[in-house]
């Protein structure tokens, strides 16, 4: 026995419709469109696009995302180029009376006083 699978306009759930992919902002959607929708949705992207042509023309592209880039995560002795073992650093701020989670980021404080008493 085969299933047929039919998709429906997500509006007015008219059939045919097709899955039409779209993104705003670096935010990716989908969305179920029958044809007279989906060129309504083509309409209005082609009219921002127009609009955003004065921009687009002298903005810098950033690459195969439309999304702004991201700051960095890495922590600021690993921006200055300086790499540490987490581990060590949890186990050196326990010893000396800092609270430290088990996981994610160490603050700059406890890498500094951690630091400080490598130096020293």
């Amino acid at each position: 026995m085969a299933t047929i699978t039919t998709i429906a306009d997500d509006f007015d759930n008219s059939t045919p419709a097709e899955t039409t992919y779209f993104s705003v902002n670096g935010k990716e959607y989908a969305i179920d469109l029958n044809e007279e929708h989906r060129r309504e949705l083509e309409d209005v992207l082609e009219e921002v696009a127009e609009r955003l042509s004065k921009y687009t023309a002298v903005a810098r592209p950033l690459g195969k995302s439309s999304a702004p880039a991201r700051k960095s995560s890495k922590s600021p002795s690993s921006r200055s180029g300086a790499s540490y073992d987490a581990g060590a650093v949890r186990s050196w701020a326990e010893e000396n009376g800092y609270k430290v989670a088990d996981r994610g980021r160490i603050s700059a404080d406890v890498l500094e006083a951690y630091n400080a008493s490598k130096k020293g």
